[in-house]
């Protein structure tokens, strides 16, 4: 099913790279030409860095999304690498619009719900001390978690809305809302069904 596995080597890399840069030529012509002048993306999408999903699932070409990735999908206020993102797709590239995506079965917050954090925090320090944003979000909702018949789907919503608060609440954000230049959406990504689904919008 997959185009390449454990075992491919760079030869094998370049390969499917080369079959797969003569079928996007032939079925979209202009599209290397056009994106060798430059990139003009109308959306940045802010993900999670889980191999089974990206901006492929809305459909687009390369050139249409600017993408940052962060396990769990985690942007803290405070992070050099959200808030240059952010300037960046919004101040010049000029997106019109920011999507906070999270997604179901999230490596992440499995670890948080599943008592696998001790584990972390022995083998992976740095993975566990990011992750410990999660594990504060778990803390906050620990009686609605306790009650919910899927406690690891509801925590990927809860995080996922916590993060869309924080983008909502960035300088470079909030102003480009208060001038009518952006729109930002906080999304659910369904694994085991390719589907996505709202939790929040600013429209």
């Amino acid at each position: 099913m997959f185009t390449l596995s454990p075992e491919s080597r760079l030869t094998d890399l370049l390969e499917a790279n080369r079959e797969w840069a003569q079928d996007m030529s032939r079925e979209h012509p202009q599209l290397f030409p056009t994106n060798g002048r430059g990139q003009q993306p109308h959306t940045l999408l802010i993900s999670c860095s889980d191999s089974r999903y990206n901006e492929n699932c809305f459909g687009v070409l390369p050139g249409e999304v600017f993408t940052w990735k962060s396990i769990a999908n985690i942007c803290r206020p405070e992070d050099l690498a959200t808030c240059a993102t952010l300037e960046f797709a919004i101040d010049v590239l000029g997106v019109s619009r920011v999507v906070l995506c999270g997604h179901t079965d999230c490596g992440g917050v499995n670890s948080c719900v599943r008592g696998q954090m001790p584990q972390l925090e022995r083998n992976c320090p740095h993975l566990a001390e990011h992750l410990n944003d999660v594990v504060e979000t778990s803390k906050q909702y620990a009686s609605e978690l306790a009650d919910a018949r899927d406690p690891a789907r509801l925590l990927c919503i809860r995080n996922a809305e916590k993060q869309y608060v924080r983008l909502t609440q960035n300088k470079t954000v909030s102003r480009a809302l208060a001038e009518g230049r952006i729109q930002v959406y906080a999304l659910l990504y369904n694994v085991d069904t390719g589907l996505v689904e709202k939790l929040a919008s600013t429209e």
